[in-house]
């Protein structure tokens, strides 16, 4: 295992410094510190091999450095494209979108990856239901000025119902994807399992009445901003007649209402479709045994399409060539433009003699941008070690890469395989025994592939078989970005209605590195009162605001109070917050530990004065008692249980002011002696109590 030392750097005298300070805590007859002693010559020989050794770690390639910490359970993380919703405005009839459509934001570029129908459906309504009563509110669809409101009202209740009402609803088995942002936005730790709050059941107005649809509820019942995704069943959807609008309805029941926070939302927006942020410079789609292909992918305009097929099980791809009008026997497949980015590629084994096999990735069609075209041809396998092949781009997403091996079979033809990256997702080294031993490393970032083993593909040519690149974190864009279709000229508007997530660069070793020193440091028993602070304020599914935990060493306790975040003044902890909280001490408490969980107590505190102010100011009362306010604020700021409150601060800010001429006389008393004691004229809260601003009388003059 790799001890903290090997993997942080440090300096040979900060060693030996670190070394002679932990002397003490294990013995206390080592008292000669001299070089002389020979327990310290001992010391740095020690320190000095360790520096060594950490030497000797930092020479190492950073393909070792790699399965080290894999070793060790960590592995390197690797790059994700930014993922995006959009939303489409002004659709007046389906509008089809092929695999691969092309959207631009300033130097950034999106795509669909896979192709579908945009029917041009709209939210027209938005209505809730309790026990019969329907209220309206449709206003949260309005953009331009919309109206936070809560659906649940302030009281959630077990049965109540919400609608989505629309002009449309696509076919059966379609996916609906909406976004829903809440009014606001609370700190809540992710989701772990079934949620605790609340329970959502989806049904889809059809035919047969309501029926439960499928769904994939990232809001967790409306605690946070998120989608909504509906897998439409098989009946077909029909007009609901039941609200004050005829349209399309999706239902949802409040099976189990116990929020923390009632949700108000502030807008919802639908119908959406994911784009992804990359720009693909080479497309590789895999086929079963096929008499024809049809395929829509805005790629296939620029004309550079190369089509390879397998006609046998374990053999390997031949390259098939476009039909010449007079084409004889040979491997050649027909190629039809049937509408803009619309191809078919059709085989014929009885007009040319060869057709794919019938068997699953028989044919491989890949597609080249005309930039990559004249780069596509990446080098030659020469077989000695780590040989390094430059690419012609950087920042590749790697499950998206693959080259081709062009080798001479035992016949004397030329073959091709397919090889992916070593890490890759779907990595098949192995399509054909020629090159399953072939392997090879890429560096996203760099842009650069490390052949680690070309066995029999020695002096064999490869050529580039698929490629995309991202920018990482640069495609988490900001919500409300205009995307620019590319390609043709469209009346559509595509905007995102919900920021871009998931974006990021393949992660260094460096970065692995300090994960593996973050879990070292990483506490999964609770031993100090910090550690109880933190596993309290990251429960999954709560929003906490403040926590303290404070040691009894007379009751052998720990004594912890929370503040939940919540729109009430003075918040208490529910019964579902005391249990979760329960639970997860309960996993990480030492077996001799109790606990004791707090509610928080609130203590207000009266402020009077007499202050001489400066003539001719205006607003003197509100600054003066505005600053009281703040500094006696311990529930909305970052001001914590047990906090002392110092006096001479607060008088210090008010004479600061530049409306004050001077103080006559000031004083602060909490209202109860019970929660917060007088230390001379400052006041010490419990360790459970939290301050607040009481009564604040003021008398303010303008001359002596």
């Amino acid at each position: 295992m790799l001890s903290y030392h090997m993997l942080q750097k440090q300096s040979f005298e900060n060693l030996i410094l670190e070394a002679r300070n932990q002397i003490p805590l294990y013995t206390q007859e080592w008292t000669n510190f001299n070089p002389s002693e020979p327990a310290e010559t001992i010391l740095e020989n020690l320190s000095a091999f360790t520096i060594l050794q950490q030497e000797y770690i930092d020479r190492m390639p950073e393909e070792v450095q790699e399965k080290l910490f894999a070793m060790a359970g960590f592995y390197r993380e690797k790059g994700r494209s930014a993922r995006v919703l959009l939303e489409a405005k002004n659709v007046t009839e389906a509008v089809r979108i092929p695999a691969g459509q092309r959207f631009r934001v300033g130097d950034l570029y999106f795509e669909t990856n896979r192709e579908f129908k945009l029917w041009g459906n709209r939210l027209i309504g938005i209505y809730g239901k309790e026990k019969g009563e329907v209220k309206d509110f449709s206003q949260i669809l309005d953009e331009d000025y919309p109206v936070d409101s809560a659906v649940f009202t302030e009281t959630p209740k077990a049965g109540m119902e919400l609608y989505f009402l629309a002009d449309g609803m696509g076919e059966p088995g379609e996916e609906i994807i909406l976004y829903v942002r809440l009014a606001q936005e609370y700190r809540r730790n992710t989701f772990a399992g079934k949620n605790l709050f609340a329970e959502l059941q989806w049904q889809l107005y059809t035919e047969k009445g309501f029926v439960d649809i499928r769904s994939k509820d990232s809001t967790g019942s409306f605690l946070t901003s998120g989608e909504l995704r509906f897998r439409l069943p098989k009946e077909k959807a029909s007009v609901f007649e039941g609200l004050p609008r005829r349209g399309y309805v999706i239902r949802g029941i409040l099976r189990r209402a116990d929020y923390d926070i009632p949700p108000k939302i502030a807008h919802v927006s639908g119908f959406l479709f994911e784009v992804w942020q990359k720009e693909t410079k080479a497309i590789c789609h895999t086929y079963g045994r096929r008499q024809s292909i049809e395929l829509f992918s805005d790629i296939l305009e620029e004309g550079y399409v190369r089509i390879f097929c397998k006609e046998s099980r374990d053999g390997a791809y031949y390259l098939y060539e476009q039909a010449p009008p007079d084409a004889g026997k040979g491997r050649y497949y027909r190629l039809e433009r049937l509408d803009y980015g619309i191809y078919r590629f059709a085989f014929d084994r009885e007009a040319f003699g060869f057709a794919p096999g019938d068997f699953e990735n028989a044919v491989k069609l890949v597609a080249y941008s005309g930039e990559m075209m004249q780069q596509y041809a990446l080098g030659t396998l020469y077989g000695y070690d780590r040989q390094e092949i430059a690419l012609p781009v950087q920042r590749i997403v790697k499950d998206s890469f693959s080259v081709i091996v062009m080798r001479q079979d035992s016949a004397g033809e030329t073959v091709y395989d397919f090889v992916k990256p070593a890490g890759a997702q779907g990595e098949n080294t192995a399509e054909n025994s020629k090159t399953e031993k072939f392997r090879y490393t890429l560096l996203e970032n760099e842009g650069v592939m490390i052949i680690e083993d070309a066995d029999d593909c020695m002096d064999c040519r490869i050529f580039l078989g698929g490629c995309a690149v991202s920018g990482g974190e640069e495609g988490n864009i900001r919500a409300g970005s205009r995307f620019l279709p590319l390609g043709y000229e469209s009346e559509v508007i595509f905007e995102n209605p919900a920021p871009g997530a998931g974006g990021c660069c393949p992660e260094t070793i460096a970065g692995v590195r300090q994960r593996l020193i973050a879990d070292l440091r990483k506490h999964y028993t609770a031993v100090e009162a910090g550690d109880y602070e933190e596993l309290v304020r990251t429960t999954p599914e709560l929003c906490i605001h403040k926590v303290k935990a404070v040691r009894d060493d007379v009751k052998n306790q720990i004594q912890i109070t929370v503040k939940p975040a919540s729109r009430e003044p003075f918040p208490k902890l529910s019964a579902i917050y005391q249990k979760a909280i329960h639970e997860r001490l309960e996993r990480a408490r030492l077996l001799t530990v109790n606990i004791s969980i707090q509610q928080p107590v609130y203590t207000p505190v009266h402020v009077r004065g007499t202050i001489y102010v400066k003539p001719h100011y205006d607003g003197s009362r509100e600054q003066i008692e505005a600053t009281i306010r703040r500094a006696l604020d311990y529930i909305g700021t970052e001001r914590n249980f047990g906090e002392r409150f110092h006096f001479d601060m607060l008088f210090h800010e008010i004479e600061a002011l530049p409306c004050v001429k001077y103080i006559f006389e000031l004083s602060a008393v909490p209202q109860s002696l019970q929660y917060a004691a007088r230390r001379g004229l400052d006041i010490q809260p419990a360790d459970n109590c939290l301050l607040y601003p009481g009564e604040i009388e003021l008398e303010l003059n303008t001359t002596e």
